[in-house]
């Protein structure tokens, strides 16, 4: 008997459970998504086999630019914020201020609550004749604003609830990074007479550079998937002027029931985030192997 075949035989079964699991939700659902994205099926009926048909016409869809353009949009306006945000935060709670405990437990709360939660909450204090902004603003004498329903607003409100629902995470990455620095690298900035600032400048945000780049990835992938507080609190409107990426491919394939077509597309956002996931294995590894 071969050594080690007993051992090798019982981590298969103890893991064989899982396997099947994954294969089953995971793998077969990611495999069966490419073979309909060749196919024009509107479930009803019999798939018909259409080749590359539905890429092409993808490729010459206005909706679909404009979707991706609308996600791009939340991209450049919620990745800066939120790492700068989160840094901030993480700066906060592992300084020497004797509330940095409570602190981190404010900043990391919103983020145990559900999108649907986070959503609905800032849909009614966004709401235009009842909601708590707008009251606040007439109290001041100012005139209300339309928060959700207004092309020039609506994207960066629900960018404002993403901020505020998501920014602990990155604090959460950011304090585990800062607190991997030595002491002694601070102390021995402090006798040759640096300053606060001069010690996160030089010191702090080069050290956690490997944690700014892993929640800078973390951050464009999950923008680039963003959907449900956007379905919640503006369904894309107004005038599709925040219809995201995954919004438009969830209503291609179950409102109007094409599939495949909505298969394609997702593939598209697929191979976008391959791409990206890419880029920080590349980025990670480089700066490990320096």
């Amino acid at each position: 008997m071969i050594p080690g075949n007993k051992d090798m035989r019982d981590g298969l079964l103890f893991s064989l459970p899982f396997l099947f699991v994954y294969v089953a939700f995971m793998i077969y659902p990611l495999l069966y998504g490419l073979f309909i994205s060749f196919f024009k099926w509107d479930i009803l009926s019999t798939a018909k086999f259409i080749g590359m048909d539905n890429y092409i016409t993808l490729f010459k869809d206005e909706k679909f630019y404009s979707s991706l353009w609308h996600t791009l949009q939340f991209v450049i306006i919620t990745t800066p914020s939120l790492l700068l945000i989160g840094f901030i935060m993480a700066l906060a709670v592992t300084g020497t201020s004797p509330l940095r405990g409570i602190m981190e437990n404010v900043f990391f709360f919103p983020y145990i609550f559900s999108m649907t939660v986070v959503s609905t909450l800032w849909a009614w204090l966004m709401q235009k004749d009842f909601g708590v902004f707008n009251q606040t603003l007439m109290a001041l004498g100012k005139n209300p604003i339309s928060w959700l329903t207004n092309d020039m607003y609506a994207m960066y409100s629900v960018s404002l609830t993403t901020l505020w629902w998501t920014a602990g995470f990155n604090m959460v990455l950011f304090s585990a990074g800062i607190k991997q620095i030595p002491k002694e690298v601070f102390e021995s900035a402090s006798i040759d007479g640096a300053n606060w600032f001069q010690k996160i400048r030089h010191i702090t945000i080069p050290l956690v550079s490997s944690t700014t780049v892993l929640c800078l990835i973390l951050q464009i992938i999950a923008s680039f998937n963003v959907f449900g507080q956007v379905y919640v609190m503006t369904g894309g409107g107004p005038h599709g002027t925040t219809r995201v990426l995954v919004q438009y491919i969830y209503e291609t394939g179950f409102k109007y029931y094409k599939m495949g077509y909505s298969a394609a597309m997702s593939y598209i956002l697929f191979i976008i985030i391959l791409i990206i996931s890419i880029a920080q294995y590349s980025l990670l590894g480089k700066k490990d192997r320096s």
